[in-house]
């Protein structure tokens, strides 16, 4: 087999391959050995008609077996000779088998990028100091006492701070622009509600009703809303007083702990250990700033365009949960599509650096790691590890996991070889 390279544009390359006659006549001969055992011929029992007369009935059907059966095997082939990891599928064009009985085609497909690895061990980074205040410790309790509020129904007018089990209509110019929401909890305060029109509640008994007009923010999420005067008609459902529990030992044996104090301590090291991994993340996010200042290469554009499609449809999801109608995320495909374009070339150049060092400094992850991974996943949402696995098997998500779990070990290693400053 012959094959020459072509490099095009950005990290793309094609290949024009040929695969002599001598193999070529092989497989015709198995082909055709092939369709003989079945064939239906005039005069023939199947299996006993003559090849050349076999060769003659079904050449066409023949060729396009052949090429089928040849053209993958000698695509890789071609890959291996020329030292080429693809990240797309390939484009073959071309094909021909020649009354010379050569067969011809060409391949186009993306390949890793060439990458010249600049400095990646001893990257500076900053460690900001961490610590937990009393002030802290006490808004965590506040939101403790708040997760364990009880909330009865109560047969008085609404007063700040009670909640308001409201139906809600929303107009603009006396239009319907959103779903009828119903049910839907509302805190008599200004500062927590919906738009701040809480506090327009207070005063208003069961069953009553109010219109309560309101500008729209400009980051309304329906763009063609955003700034407009809307109005929002309420009907009070059922009115409800927020009771919280004192801040004694009795509300930290709730929590599992035997005193007020012991929750605290609880969850001073709770805050703790959420800032250390934070500012582990942090760090983690100034070592990938400085290698993609540090690195400029080509990048596939097929992987790009795979990237930004995973990020379009993440964003246009997290839209439609906040009841953005689809009109309107079509309109602003574009717009996002133009900002999420950034994001995707990071993504893919972050992927494409992290690997090859890793591959430099021998970073793989075992079977071992792999299983107690899906062993913490399962902990974690309380399934069992035969169900966790079969999920990720059964989904082909085996090798992306052990892309990530790499990729993590990679980030772990470039933050082990970092100068840290800063306190600690």
């Amino acid at each position: 087999m012959k094959s020459k390279i072509k490099k095009l544009n950005g990290t793309t390359k094609e290949f024009f391959v040929e695969m002599p006659k001598e193999t070529v006549d092989r497989m015709f001969d198995e082909v055709l050995e092939g369709i003989r055992k079945t064939a239906k011929i005039p005069g023939f029992r199947p299996g006993n008609a003559p090849l050349d007369i076999v060769r003659k009935n079904y050449s066409e059907d023949a060729a396009d077996e052949v090429k089928r059966r040849l053209i993958p095997q000698a695509y890789q082939q071609a890959l291996q000779k020329h030292e080429i990891r693809p990240v797309s599928y390939p484009e073959i064009s071309e094909v021909l088998i020649g009354l010379s009985g050569i067969l011809t085609f060409k391949a186009r497909v993306d390949a890793h990028p060439e990458i010249n690895l600049r400095k990646y061990k001893g990257l500076k980074v900053t460690r900001n100091k961490i610590s937990v205040t009393d002030e802290e410790i006490t808004e965590t309790l506040e939101r403790l006492r708040n997760m364990n509020a009880e909330f009865p129904e109560i047969d008085r007018p609404i007063e700040k701070g009670d909640f308001g089990i409201c139906d809600i209509e929303t107009f603009i110019n006396g239009e319907v622009i959103a779903k009828k929401r119903e049910n839907m909890w509302i805190e008599a305060d200004k500062e927590v509600s919906l738009l701040g029109m809480g506090e327009e509640l207070c005063g208003l008994k069961k069953g009553d009703r109010k219109d309560i007009e309101v500008t729209l923010p400009e980051n309304y999420p329906d763009k063609k809303y955003a700034g407009k005067k809307a109005v929002f008609r309420v009907e009070v459902r059922d009115v409800k007083e927020k009771k919280l529990p004192e801040l004694d030992d009795e509300l930290a044996k709730t929590l599992g702990k035997n005193s007020l104090d012991e929750a605290r301590e609880e969850i001073r090291t709770q805050l703790l250990e959420r800032k250390e991994a934070n500012e582990k993340v942090n760090m983690k996010n100034q070592i990938m700033e400085q290698l993609l200042d540090r690195h400029s290469f080509d990048l596939p554009a097929s992987m790009v365009s795979r990237q930004l499609k995973v990020l379009m449809e993440r964003a246009e999801n997290e839209l439609s949960s906040k009841g953005v109608d689809k009109e309107t995320i079509g309109s602003n495909r574009e717009e996002m599509k133009g900002r999420l374009s950034k994001e995707a070339e990071r993504k893919v150049r972050l992927y494409f650096m992290l690997d090859k060092i890793g591959d430099r400094e021998g970073i793989d992850v075992s079977e071992e790691e792999i299983d107690s991974w899906l062993r913490s996943l399962a902990d974690a949402y309380n399934k069992p590890l035969e169900e966790v696995e079969k999920y990720y098997k059964e989904h082909d998500l085996i090798s992306g996991l052990k892309e990530q779990l790499r990729e993590d070990k990679t980030v772990d290693f470039l933050l082990s070889e970092a100068v840290v400053t800063g306190e600690a």
